[in-house]
């Protein structure tokens, strides 16, 4: 294990996003996973803000 926290990430991006959806072409991943990296980093609720957002962390 190099790094917990990237190895975590990439997981969750690999389970949430990678696996569920079927990438037409590039551009259409770079979408979706876009859209799925706004919703991680600014809608999820994060443990290491004791349960709040970042956007209510603010």
């Amino acid at each position: 294990m190099q790094n917990g926290f990237v190895e975590s990430f990439n997981g969750l991006l690999r389970d949430e996003c990678l696996n569920e959806q079927l990438f037409a072409n590039l551009r259409h991943a770079r979408e979706l996973i876009s859209a799925w990296h706004v919703d991680y980093y600014h809608h999820r609720p994060q443990t290491s803000l004791d349960g709040l957002t970042p956007w209510e962390y603010r």
